[in-house]
């Protein structure tokens, strides 16, 4: 699944691992599907994020929130933390655009790319997010025999300030610097924890 990852060409990049063992296979395979359950439901990401971290929540094209599973088109949006959008509804929206899964006996793997975007409905195509449209975040959970991971890998972290005013481009400038430099990786690794967390 790594090599559907995109290749870093501009800016920062970023990663967090997080790995579980189980004594066989059939432990792991039935953590496993904790694991995806968790993975799968967005809008509780900040639950096993930890405290103060940022609220996410799975929309369909009209911006609606979903309860189901996510699905390439719907969207996630993020309210940040102390500095939210400028936008008047506050988040920051991302798209996803690549699911997949793969799965064998010995091997199983879900995949998720998002990228920044307009938000829903906003027919005039300026990215609400921090970043610009270069970047992606890639989401990996796998089961390779009896190891479980969460992966999280962030590339072409640049931050955006095509068509904003000077306030919109400071905001998204301290935001992406610190979510690039502390923010995200400190994010990105209390997910990656709480989702394999074997309670």
């Amino acid at each position: 699944m790594k090599n559907k990852i995109p290749e870093q060409i501009i800016g920062v990049e970023s990663e967090a691992v997080s790995k579980i063992s189980f004594d066989n296979q059939d432990l792991a395979r039935i953590h496993f599907k904790k694991v995806k359950k968790r993975f799968l439901d967005i809008n509780s990401w900040e639950l096993f994020a930890g405290k103060e971290k940022a609220e996410f929540s799975l929309r369909d094209e009209n911006g609606n929130l979903i309860l189901g599973d996510p699905q390439v088109g719907n969207y996630i949006s993020i309210k940040v933390p102390l500095l939210p959008n400028r936008d008047d509804d506050g988040l920051d929206w991302v798209k996803i655009e690549v699911y997949e899964e793969e799965a064998s006996a010995d091997y199983e793997a879900v995949y998720l790319r998002v990228r920044p975007s307009s938000k829903p409905n906003n027919h005039s195509n300026e990215i609400t997010h921090f970043l610009d449209s270069s970047a992606t975040s890639n989401f990996i959970i796998k089961r390779s025999g009896k190891e479980i991971s969460a992966e999280i890998y962030a590339r072409n972290e640049v931050p955006n300030s095509k068509d904003k005013s000077i306030s919109e481009k400071i905001r998204n400038k301290i935001v992406s610097v610190g979510g690039m430099l502390i923010g995200s990786k400190i994010q990105w690794e209390g997910l990656t924890k709480g989702l394999i967390e074997n309670e």
